[in-house]
């Protein structure tokens, strides 16, 4: 893992900010070529929106060139001021946090990616980092809430989908498809909520699976300053914003 020396507070153009599925929008912003090597599958950048005290933290959700993409569901109050913004710029600190880093060296690994709700949105980058295809595991509640699986599919990735409904592939939730999926030859890269997390780190450690986990928490500062994202790991406490949010798997106590 890797926590990048640099960081930017600056404003940034705004490209467009448009509603790409149900309740998720896409932000995309033009940066130079100096933010745009910093950053790294797993980072994110705090988000100053109008009118609202608190920065908000969103992981990158891609790079093409000099755009920098950050996908989003509207949940709340900021999210929703946000996805009503349409000034020319706007404010991001960042990148903030540790990424995936040094990933060549499992490039003859299977890669499985498992993702839950949001947690989709930096998956996303690193799948495009990779190098090459894998099977993407993605659980969410209704099909309503499927975003960007569309994308892994133009990479030809295998896509697996549950819904706890039924209304797209396997009705439950995506732990249930895991159990006999992992190989001692497969390397797991998961984000999602943290009762999905829990279970996919019980099935990882049985079958003595290396990878790494993006653990998901409020923030307030991004820097590690304020301590509000702190969780117990082996005894120590952790900073989602500042240790993390990209664990190694044998790290983790959830």
């Amino acid at each position: 893992m890797y926590i990048s020396s640099k960081r930017f507070d600056r404003n940034y153009f705004i490209i467009s900010n448009k509603e790409v599925y149900a309740d998720y929008f896409e932000l995309k912003v033009y940066a130079d070529d100096n933010i745009i090597q910093c950053c790294l599958p797993g980072q994110f950048f705090m988000v100053a929106i109008p009118g609202v005290f608190l920065r908000r933290p969103l992981s990158v959700h891609n790079i093409e060139k000099n755009v920098l993409s950050f996908l989003y569901k509207v949940v709340g109050k900021g999210t929703e001021i946000l996805s009503r913004t349409h000034l020319d710029t706007i404010q991001l600190l960042g990148p903030l946090g540790k990424g995936y880093s040094g990933l060549e060296i499992y490039k003859n690994l299977n890669y499985i990616i498992v993702a839950g709700g949001t947690g989709i949105a930096s998956l996303y980058f690193l799948a495009t980092k990779l190098g090459k295809k894998g099977t993407l595991y993605y659980g969410v509640r209704s099909k309503k809430d499927l975003v960007c699986f569309d994308k892994f599919k133009k990479m030809r990735w295998k896509v697996i989908v549950s819904t706890e409904d039924g209304s797209e592939g396997y009705k439950g939730y995506v732990t249930d498809l895991l159990s006999n999926s992992f190989e001692s030859n497969s390397m797991l890269f998961a984000c999602g909520p943290m009762l999905m997390l829990k279970k996919v780190l019980k099935i990882a450690k049985e079958k003595d699976i290396r990878g790494f986990v993006s653990l998901e928490e409020k923030m307030a500062c991004g820097l590690g300053n304020c301590q509000c994202c702190a969780i117990k790991m082996n005894g120590q406490n952790k900073m989602m914003c500042k240790d993390g949010p990209v664990f190694k798997i044998e790290e983790v106590e959830l």
